[in-house]
């Protein structure tokens, strides 16, 4: 088997040594400037430094450990390293800066430096870095493509590994959650685990529920793996400063089937390789163990590590391992034997995390300096790097499509794309970022918080689905918990139902009362109906008794006017057989006069009669129609009243029918937990 192994790391080295001599070949054409020469950094790139940059990055202040006023100054990098990559604008860490496209953004707290500017900086970058005219152009390193190899990737086949049903009983429970220090989904199917103090949780992303309690006696769970295959779950931890210890659980049947290691500290890092034959485990002694699954025994110690292990991970093939520590630095070593591959270079601050693409090319790391990085494995060169998490990145992860998700010290969970562009942000977290992983299939991501929070997000819809219960209640407890909101939840609806007889009676009461008022309605418009045409009438008569006395008047008046006439005419007469007859005349016409005036005086009491019966049929109108406003009012008050009776009504039975409800899902609750508790205490008498 060793002789199949040396083949294969032979063949892998050949072509690290072949890809190698390709990066020497590849040549980036530069742009030119507008005199037909390159940009170089004395004459084109420095200027710009000196008027935006150099006030912080000189070599007095050094603001990132970097000082851009020298060529060589430049090129050594800073405390994120390297700045530049010949070839690479979008690659290079200097350009996501002073383009705004990551932070810090440079200048700081300041608008981005004039387009013109920029364009100077990037043709430079494209152009290969040159430092003066005559230089050669310096060329991106490394010939890999940031494309993932999906052709390369191995997936678990057949339907997904779940364990069987476990025991929901936790073995520890304080008095609040604790730092997430380890989570881990599984490759194939709807599985994440959750380490704590003294046993890992299993929980169904999707619903959020904890689906089982595995033990972990041996301590504090600061590592969780499951196998590439899905069908191994490796956990990692122990007591500080007193034990370190391995254990390997079969999903399938939730048996542990393994137990390795013995170390004076907890187990601050471990991983299983993709064949299941080695164990990597690390921590504050600063050695990497790489153990023997078949027996547990040493096959061999990585000791070149200044401080403690912070991080290890096998290359999906198993032919590689790459390790991290507390101080910064990062190597691959060949799996069996531990033979030293490279150093990766870079970063400058503790390793918090390793994840290999799924297709082995590439490796992604996080650093407390904020930054991600993107190696390529087989060179052991650097490809990309960027800021990533103000204040650290505590984790990153792969998604099996070639994204990345990671987050950090700024309690931000962030989708990258392939390329290291930022995509997305999922939503803050409530504390410091610790842990982060992705499912299979339709992505869930995962993060746990340093307050012990765990947050589930839907990746397609950068939506939050819920949280997961790190801190989850003793059955008992559980039990006793939904007794009481049962009881709590009967003692109210026993409450809304007194509330819901008492609102119908007042319905029912309030519709009698629009019944009466709606008869009331009926008679006031009758009324006044009456009334109206009572008006309409008299208004008739003193019509037609003024109309009587205006003809009386005039009779009378026509009448005096011959009174007049013929007194004259006797005045005016000297025959006394004229004067006797005129006389006459005029007697008769006096007596005309007098019945004319008479008729007048009639017409006029009848007029005023006819007046004041209209001016009563007018008041009994006013009184009519002031009647049947007060009852359309009435009938539109009693209305709204029933119908917010009825509303009150309807609400309170549905307050009702949710109390009910409740009610019965307390009871189902503490059923659950009854059974729970049941096949806990069975469980634990046939391990016994």
């Amino acid at each position: 088997m060793e002789k199949f192994w040396r083949q294969d790391i032979y063949c892998l080295s050949t072509w690290r040594l072949l890809s190698a001599v390709l990066c020497v070949i590849l040549f980036v054409v530069s742009p030119v400037t507008v005199d037909g020469k390159p940009p170089t950094y004395e004459d084109d790139v420095l200027p710009v430094f000196r008027e935006k940059c150099c006030s912080c990055h000189n070599a007095d202040r050094k603001a990132g450990g970097l000082d851009l006023t020298s060529y060589q100054q430049m090129m050594a990098g800073g405390n994120s390293g390297d700045v530049v990559a010949g070839g690479d604008a979008d690659g290079s860490y200097l350009w996501q800066v002073v383009s705004h496209e990551s932070e810090p953004t440079m200048p700081p707290d300041a608008d981005r430096i004039p387009d013109p500017m920029l364009k100077v900086i990037k043709e430079w970058i494209v152009g290969g870095i040159i430092e003066r005219d005559g230089a050669k152009p310096v060329a991106k390193e490394s010939s890999s493509s940031l494309a993932l190899d999906s052709g390369s990737i191995v997936k678990p086949s057949g339907p997904p590994v779940l364990p069987p049903r476990l025991s929901l009983e936790p073995y520890f429970h304080g008095l609040q959650p604790t730092t997430i220090r380890s989570i881990d989904a599984s490759p194939h199917g709807d599985l994440v685990a959750v380490g704590s103090s003294q046993q890992v949780l299993l929980f169904d992303p999707r619903t959020r529920e904890c689906i089982g309690v595995l033990p972990f006696p041996e301590g504090e769970c600061t590592n969780l793996r499951f196998s590439r295959s899905a069908k191994l779950l490796l956990a990692g931890g122990g007591v500080a400063a007193k034990s370190g210890r391995i254990v390997i659980w079969d999903v399938a049947t939730a048996q542990r089937v393994m137990e390795l290691g013995d170390e004076y500290d907890e187990v601050l890092a471990a991983d299983l390789s993709a064949d299941q034959r080695l164990v990597a485990l690390g921590g504050s002694a600063k050695v990497v163990r790489l153990l023997q699954t078949s027996n547990g025994s040493v096959e061999s110690e990585i000791t070149k590590h200044t401080d403690w292990i912070t991080s290890v991970a096998f290359s999906p093939d198993s032919v590689l391992l790459a390790t991290g520590d507390r101080a910064g630095n990062l190597f691959l070593w060949e799996s069996f034997g531990a033979r030293h591959w490279g150093d990766l270079k870079g970063q400058k601050a503790g390793i918090t995390a390793i994840d290999w693409r799924a297709d082995g090319i590439l490796l992604a790391t996080a650093s407390e300096d904020g930054t991600i990085h993107l190696w390529e494995a087989d060179t052991a060169k650097k490809l990309k790097s960027w800021s990533a998490h103000g204040g650290g990145t505590t984790d990153v992860r792969w998604l099996y499509d070639g994204r990345l998700v990671s987050t950090g010290r700024d309690r931000k969970v962030k989708v990258w794309k392939a390329d290291g562009s930022l995509e997305k942000e999922l939503g803050a977290l409530s504390d410091i970022g610790t842990k982060v992983t992705v499912t299979s299939g339709d992505p869930v991501v995962i993060a746990g918080d340093w307050s012990g929070q765990i947050s589930v997000y839907d990746l397609a819809k950068s939506a939050q689905l819920g949280q997961l219960n790190s801190n989850p209640e003793p059955l008992s407890q559980r039990i006793e918990r939904a007794k009481q909101a049962a009881v709590a939840a009967k003692k109210k609806e026993q409450e809304i139902l007194l509330e819901k007889d008492k609102a119908a009676k007042n319905e029912a009461d309030l519709i009698n009362q629009l019944a009466s008022a709606n008869k009331s309605l009926g008679n006031a418009s009758a009324e006044q109906k009456q009334k109206k045409a009572s008006v309409e009438a008299s208004a008739d008569g003193v019509k037609t008794s003024e109309s009587q006395l205006l003809i009386a008047k005039t009779k009378a008046k026509k009448a005096n006017e011959i009174v007049l006439s013929l007194e004259k005419t006797v005045n005016d007469t000297n025959v006394s057989s004229e004067k006797e007859v005129a006389g006459k005349i005029l007697n008769s016409a006096k007596k005309t006069l007098e019945e004319t005036q008479a008729l007048v005086r009639h017409a006029e009491l009848g007029l005023q009669e006819s007046q004041e019966i209209h001016a009563t049929a007018v008041s009994a109108q006013k009184a009519a129609e002031k009647k049947l406003a007060d009852s359309n009012t009435q009938v539109k008050q009693l209305n709204e009243q029933v119908e917010n009776a009825a509303a009150q009504r309807k609400t309170l039975s549905e307050k009702h029918i949710h109390l009910v409800e409740e009610f019965r899902a307390c009871e189902q609750r503490r059923k659950k937990w009854e059974d729970e508790l049941t096949f806990a205490q069975n469980a634990s008498r046939d391990t016994e």
